[in-house]
């Protein structure tokens, strides 16, 4: 069944709810921007967040207010590497009390001038993590990556004994904190491809 088709299942107090919900509450689109939508399509986005959270569908449920995260993970010291398997994920800088659902968009390795890094951006995973310290990482994230965005190890070089890109490669990130079917703002997030740190 379509999300979106949910709707008619709704009655006429809970469409008022989500119409007077979206009039206050911008929805993040695929594109990263905040934007005010119609009840219907709050309902839609807010639904497809759950099921991609792994979270039961229920329209009727509006989005309690949530307390974001942002800004709890960065990419220092933890990659993009490319050592062994490679790993791909996240550093924790203040610490995470509670376990947290975050959504991840990727680009391909770009070269480290590239202009408009953001174009290649694309939908990685959903990822949870549990309680953080600081300074703790993040499991890979690299298997969740290569299928959308390809291998991010750089070309075989012999010449090369701890092989990298050259010219330089970055990956960029996009990253959102999830709650009651909702989006953060979300961070901007950047690495060097290294081979390991």
């Amino acid at each position: 069944m379509k999300l979106s088709t949910l709707w008619n299942t709704l009655n006429r107090d809970q469409r008022r709810a989500w119409i007077g919900w979206a009039k206050n509450n911008p929805m993040l689109l695929d594109n990263g921007n905040p934007r005010h939508v119609s009840g219907h399509k709050a309902m839609t986005l807010v639904l497809r967040n759950r099921a991609l959270a792994g979270e039961v569908l229920n329209p009727a449920l509006l989005p309690a207010a949530a307390a974001w995260l942002d800004g709890s993970l960065s990419t220092s010291g933890a990659g993009p590497w490319t050592a062994g398997p490679g790993y791909i994920g996240f550093r924790c800088v203040t610490a995470i009390p509670v376990a947290a659902k975050w959504f991840l968009w990727a680009s391909a390795p770009v070269l480290a001038t590239e202009p408009k890094p953001l174009a290649t951006l694309e939908f990685i995973s959903v990822f949870s993590t549990g309680t953080m310290a600081v300074n703790a990482v993040t499991p890979s994230l690299g298997a969740a990556y290569l299928p959308v965005q390809g291998d991010w190890h750089p070309p075989v070089n012999p010449a090369q004994t701890t092989p990298h890109w050259d010219p330089p490669r970055k990956m960029w990130f996009r990253l959102h904190h999830y709650a009651n079917g909702q989006l953060s703002p979300g961070v901007i997030l950047s690495g060097e491809i290294d081979y390991e740190l």
